[in-house]
């Protein structure tokens, strides 16, 4: 499999754009504080005045976690809720998929029948492939317009793209032709401008176009490391991740480790796999920032284990998301690290 990397990892979205989410968080009752934390973000991105931004990676693992907590994988962006399990059923239909043009159908198709419209399509002209998305008739629970919106169906591009490309056992990246947005070229910039791909504002849908040789590119879902993530968001979340780094001399190699264990990346070799590197590689980068992978995968897991406790997850649900085979295995690796069962550590912060 080979990503493409150029543009996807630099793109940057605006808090002003995310801050619907805190209005969706506020009525959903959450603790804002306590998703925010969960994705790793500050706690003071949705607020009034809040100027920073954040990676596309950061936007689908705050998604992620907005989901989880309201159990909508739409998080409220629609009317017709679609509840936990949507990724499972768009994941055993994808199985079926042999090629690119053979995935697209399938997504549009499934996307169609959990949204009750024909919102998705996908067509083939002009040495063109694309898949379109129409959502004139949308039931939206908030402003059709609203910037937030717009960014949404923007992302779902990159949805799109990254489920195809992470798929794909070509040994090229797709080639994207274009893409379209109803965004106006006056309005707020669309955070795709940094892909690098051309861009048609002011257009009746969203599109992403291929050239329509891509349409026969083999293709493996099974294998998808994306549809194998606990959600599609956090897969999403880890390849653009990736795509930040692609090149293995760039970034905080201990940042860089402490996010792919987050992600549910348990072992050396997965994470040295994840990162592009032999396990070699990875343990001599670590030393040489005064860190081994024992000691990060310890304090991250621990750390990352406390929170979900604090928050009531269940042990099997912990154990299954920080990537051990079992709640017991999980347990004794608690255990290690606090001196405390999962158990007695929820006690004893009240829950």
């Amino acid at each position: 499999m080979m990503i493409e990397a150029r543009g996807l990892g630099s793109v940057r979205v605006a808090a002003a754009t995310l801050r619907p989410l805190g209005a969706i968080m506020t009525e959903a009752e959450l603790d804002r504080g306590a998703v925010l934390e969960a994705a790793h973000l500050p706690d003071t991105l949705l607020d009034a005045g809040h100027e920073d931004s954040v990676s596309l990676a950061d936007y689908y693992r705050l998604t992620e976690q907005i989901a989880l907590a309201i159990g909508d994988e739409t998080v409220h962006v629609s009317a017709r809720p679609l509840m936990l399990g949507t990724s499972d059923f768009i994941r055993d239909r994808l199985r079926n998929a042999t090629t690119v043009r053979g995935m697209l159908d399938i997504l549009a198709e499934s996307y169609n029948v959990i949204h009750g419209g024909r919102y998705n399509r996908v067509a083939a002209a002009r040495d063109t492939l694309s898949f379109v998305m129409d959502d004139s008739d949308f039931p939206y629970a908030i402003a059709r317009d609203d910037a937030f919106i717009l960014f949404s169906l923007e992302a779902l591009l990159i949805y799109v793209h990254v489920l195809l490309q992470s798929s794909s056992t070509a040994d090229a990246p797709l080639p994207v032709r274009s893409l379209r947005t109803r965004r106006e070229k006056d309005a707020a910039p669309s955070p795709l401008a940094a892909w690098g791909v051309p861009l048609v504002h002011g257009a009746p849908h969203f599109a992403i176009h291929y050239d329509e040789a891509v349409a026969d590119w083999p293709v493996d879902p099974a294998r998808c490391s994306v549809l194998g993530s606990r959600t599609i968001y956090g897969g999403i979340a880890r390849t653009l991740d990736s795509l930040d780094t692609a090149d293995p001399l760039v970034g905080d190699i201990v940042q860089r480790t402490v996010q792919a264990l987050r992600d549910g990346l348990g072992d050396q070799h997965a994470v040295a796999r994840h990162l592009g590197m032999s396990v070699a590689s990875l343990r001599r980068r670590l030393e040489e920032r005064g860190a081994t992978f024992r000691d990060l995968r310890a304090k991250t897991l621990a750390q990352e284990a406390k929170l979900r406790l604090e928050q009531g997850r269940s042990v099997a649900a912990i154990a299954e998301e920080l990537g051990f085979s079992d709640g017991r295995s999980f347990a004794r690796a608690f255990r290690s690290w606090t001196g405390l069962s999962p158990r007695r550590y929820r006690r004893g912060t009240g829950d």
